[in-house]
């Protein structure tokens, strides 16, 4: 049931309470508006393809238009998550041809200046005057494509209202037409809208009002919060706005936000000055992380995504992107969480009410049945199971599969960058074209457990089925399956191993072993050479990984003039953090067909290391052996029971004192050893 209730595909708009199903219908009829604006032959000039050159040729300004505002009509600063988080390009489609696209379990956050709805107009000064009042038309046109679109009708409601005020009178229209830019966006801070449009498009008055906006926000939200969800740890807004300071990295107020908070400056600067020794940024979203997520539980999941998307946008006006100054990192607050314990309440609720759904469409007959199987289940000492949800199985989508994995969001990117190259260039073969390919040698640095051979196995799979691979399996070998013992063995098991892999991937991990420090006649290094000769002799045929720590691949890429320039990709795996561990348990559990409640998680969370965590903690391998000794654990209770009336239900669940430090876990799991990243 867990694959058919994950089937809408939504647009999650952080702000809003809750996501929106996209309507099909809704999207063809976008979709049609923008392919007769390019159709017309009225329409506003076409964009200069050296300007836009993401935009087929022809493309006009009412579409490019659309690809910029549909976000921004969502919220000022919108943090977008979803099937649709990357709406403007799947609006836009037919005329926006990206080289890389958003997509996955992730998210995006969206900031403009101030004036983005003035775009167009800004973009028509140098046209004739004709020109000047289609470009005022075309923004009011865009801006009404979406007053029946949920996330976006309250503002794209109010915009429409405004261009068509400024349309009916005829002297602000002339100042559109024949004015000064700076004297147009003048008159939208100040006299375009009215107070209920402002209300909900408070960054047209300018930055300093969407500065003030975002701070009162955070200051609401926070104060009813604390109200619906007290915490120990969470203080007032002067707190709060201190922990966001040093949270994106800052040390002080910024002048800015100083001017705006007035006389409430002091109280800031006080908890600045009380937080700043002690503050760290784990720490911060670990509470805050849990101060959520006993919200959502609680039922005060509008109220958590309000106040998480209130503190995004402060945490963009903190880093200055406004100002194009860089952007904040890590994020402010820790989104990727967020969405995933809403995302996981949301598909809890979609699963409880498909269940019902299934329960209220029997007929009276098959009713009758169940009552009957009831009773004598009732007579026997057992119930019938409620519906479970199905285990989860991605042996036929590698890309949902990587989309499913915890973190590893860069990573995630690369992978969705070179599948995009590979459609290209299969594309350009078609089209007779010469293609662009580049060496697909890669090299994998991060430690233990942290899904290097996950991806490389996927990796496998993806290529295959784009034709690239023939095979698409992985042949996993470290130095003990490359290097003999004696003078001539090395080059024939090396060769033997290659040619095992063709068709596929050869991962050879810990790398860095082939090429120990300070043993020149190491056979490794024959073993490194006959991998290169046959990398070259058969440079399509197969892929080969080189995975390891950081600091020894750097020296292993170092140790062969040749190495480096076989390699072009490399691929970096952060470790994990605790709520990304915790979220792997619960992935592998669903994997394995596991049920559990929100006890055992909390029992998973206790059991993980703290930080800071061994060189060589397990990291995913670690969550692994803790899931993998919960099942053994289970099986053990359930041993004591009889077991012909053990249900599905028994079978699958796990309690908390299943959860346990596993036994089996191997010693370098918690042992603090020497750096080496």
């Amino acid at each position: 049931m867990a694959d058919d209730v994950r089937s809408p595909r939504v647009l999650d708009v952080l702000a809003a309470e809750e996501p929106w199903e996209v309507p099909g219908a809704w999207l063809t009829r976008v979709r049609a508006q923008l392919k007769a604006w390019a159709d017309d032959p009225e329409a506003l000039r076409p964009l200069r393809p050296e300007a836009f050159p993401d935009f087929i040729k022809g493309t006009p300004a009412a579409v490019w238009y659309t690809h910029q505002v549909a976000p921004l009509l969502t919220g000022w600063i919108p943090v977008l998550h979803g099937e649709y988080a990357d709406l403007s390009t799947e609006l836009t489609h037919e005329f926006y041809r990206p080289s890389s696209r958003l997509g996955g379990s992730g998210h995006v956050i969206y900031a403009a200046q101030t004036d983005w709805h003035l775009q167009a107009i800004a973009g028509a000064r140098g046209f004739r005057e004709n020109g000047r009042k289609h470009a005022l038309q075309l923004s009011r046109n865009v801006a009404a494509l979406f007053v029946d679109a949920p996330p976006m009708a309250a503002r794209a409601t109010a915009l429409t209202a405004a261009f068509d005020r400024v349309l009916a009178n005829r002297e602000i229209t002339e100042l559109h037409i024949t004015g000064e830019y700076d004297d147009i966006a003048k008159y939208w801070r100040t006299e375009a809208l009215k107070d209920s449009e402002r209300a909900v498009l408070p960054e047209l008055a300018g930055p300093t009002a969407a500065l003030r906006y975002s701070l009162n926000a955070v200051r609401d939200t926070h104060a009813r919060m604390l109200m619906v969800s007290p915490d120990e740890y969470a203080g007032d807004f002067a707190q709060i706005l201190a922990e966001l300071i040093l949270a994106t990295g800052l040390r002080g107020i910024p002048q800015s936000v100083a001017s705006v908070l007035g006389n409430s400056a002091v109280d800031v600067h006080k908890a600045l000055q009380e937080i700043d020794p002690k503050f760290t940024l784990q720490s911060w979203h670990g509470h805050i992380n849990q101060w959520m997520s006993r919200a959502i539980r609680n039922g005060q999941a509008p109220l958590a995504r309000s106040w998480g998307a209130a503190a995004a946008r402060v945490g963009v006006h903190l880093s200055g992107v406004l100002n194009r100054a860089p952007w904040p990192e890590p994020e402010v607050p820790d989104l990727t969480t967020l969405f995933r314990m809403l995302d996981r309440e949301r598909w809890n609720a979609l699963e409880n009410q498909a269940a019902a759904n299934q329960e209220a469409s029997l007929s009276a007959a098959w009713k009758d049945v169940k009552k009957e199987e009831e009773s004598a289940g009732d007579a026997e000492g057992g119930t019938l199971d409620e519906p479970l949800p199905k285990p989860l199985d991605f042996s036929d989508n590698p890309l949902a599969e990587l989309d499913s994995l915890i973190g590893l969001e860069s990573v995630k990117d690369a992978v969705r960058r070179m599948v995009a190259e590979v459609k290209t260039n299969l594309r350009r073969s078609e089209l007779g074209l010469p293609s662009h390919e580049r060496a697909r040698h890669m090299v994998f640095v991060g430690k233990p457990g942290t899904a290097k051979t996950t991806i490389a196995r996927l990796l496998s799979r993806i290529y295959h089925q784009l034709g690239v691979l023939e095979k698409g399996h992985v042949v996993e070998v470290d130095r003990s399956d490359l290097v003999g013992a004696g003078v001539g063995s090395t080059a024939p098991m090396t060769a033997a191993k290659f040619r095992e892999a063709l068709g596929g991937v050869l991962f050879i991990d810990e790398a860095y072993s082939l090429t120990p420090e300070n043993t020149p006649g190491d056979y490794g290094l024959e073993a490194v050479a006959t991998v290169l000769k046959l990398m070259e002799d058969h440079r399509n045929d197969c892929i080969v990984i080189v995975a390891g720590y950081h600091r020894e691949m750097q020296r292993f890429m170092e140790s062969n003039t040749g190495l480096q320039s076989r390699f072009p990709k490399l691929l970096s795996f952060s470790e994990y953090d605790t709520d990304q561990l915790v979220a792997i348990f619960e992935l592998q559990a669903r994997q394995k067909g596991m049920i559990y409640g929100e006890e055992v998680l909390d029992k998973v969370r206790a059991v993980i290391p703290p930080a800071p965590r061994g060189h060589s903690f397990g990291n995913g391998r670690f969550i692994r052996n803790v899931l993998e000794e919960a099942v053994s654990n289970q099986a053990t209770r359930l041993s004591a029971s009889d077991p012909d009336k053990l249900t599905e239900r028994d079978l699958r669940e796990l309690i908390p004192s299943d959860v346990r430090p596993p036994t089996s876990m191997r010693a370098e799991d918690y042992l603090l050893q020497k750096p080496g990243t």
